[in-house]
C-alpha cells in the first residue's frame, strides 16, 4: 500500500512538474528586441541603436534554436562624427534554458552569423561582417502568450573585408517576445 501511494506520489509530480514549464518541445515564438549602441568614429562619440527580430522553434524543454535578424544604426540619437554606419544580418543560435518555469526562464545564447556594413571607405562600399554572441537572458510572462524579454550578450562584429573589429562588448537588449 505505502509504495503504490508513493507511485501516484511520483507520477503526480512528474506531470505537473510538464505543465509548470514556461516552453516545451515543437513550441515557437517570435521577439523583437533593441539595444542602445554607443559607438566612436573618429574621435567624436555617437549613440545609435541594434534591433534585433528572431524566431525561436523549441527542439526540446531545454534546448531551442533561434534565427534572428539584426540591423544597427550609430547615429539615430546622437550624430556627433557624422558618419552614419549601418549593418544587417542573421545570426542563427542555440539556447539552452537552465530554468524553465511558467513564470519566467533563465538561458544561455551562443550564436554566430554574418551580414554587412554601410561605410564607404575609400573604393570600398559595403564591407561583410562577422558576429559572434554568448550570454544569459531572461523571459518574465506577462499575459499568457506574451514575454518581457531581457538579453545580455558579449558580442564581437569583425569587419572582415577590412580586418578590424566593427563593434564588441556587452549589450543590454530589451524586448517581448509572442509564443505562437
Amino acid at each position: 500500500m505505502r509504495v503504490r501511494s508513493l507511485r501516484v506520489v511520483v507520477y503526480l509530480m512528474l506531470c505537473a512538474s510538464g505543465m509548470v514549464a514556461q516552453s516545451k518541445k515543437g513550441d515557437m515564438s517570435l521577439s523583437v528586441t533593441a539595444s542602445p549602441f554607443p559607438t566612436t568614429y573618429g574621435d567624436n562619440d555617437d549613440f545609435g541603436v541594434i534591433g534585433l527580430a528572431g524566431f525561436e522553434f523549441f527542439l526540446s524543454n531545454r534546448v531551442s534554436l533561434m534565427g534572428s535578424f539584426f540591423s544597427s544604426n550609430n547615429t539615430i540619437i546622437r550624430n556627433d562624427s557624422g558618419a552614419t554606419i549601418r549593418s544587417y544580418g542573421f545570426i542563427p543560435s542555440i539556447q539552452y534554458y537552465f530554468v524553465n518555469k511558467e513564470d519566467f526562464n533563465i538561458f544561455g545564447n551562443l550564436g554566430y552569423g554574418f551580414g554587412f556594413e554601410d561605410l564607404t571607405r575609400g573604393v570600398i562600399q559595403n564591407s561583410a561582417l562577422t558576429v559572434f554572441s554568448i550570454g544569459p537572458g531572461v523571459n518574465y510572462k506577462l499575459h499568457e502568450k506574451l514575454f518581457l524579454r531581457l538579453t545580455l550578450p558579449y558580442f564581437n562584429a569583425r569587419n572582415i573585408t577590412i580586418d578590424e573589429n566593427a563593434a564588441n562588448g556587452i549589450a543590454v537588449f530589451l524586448g517581448l517576445e509572442f509564443k505562437l
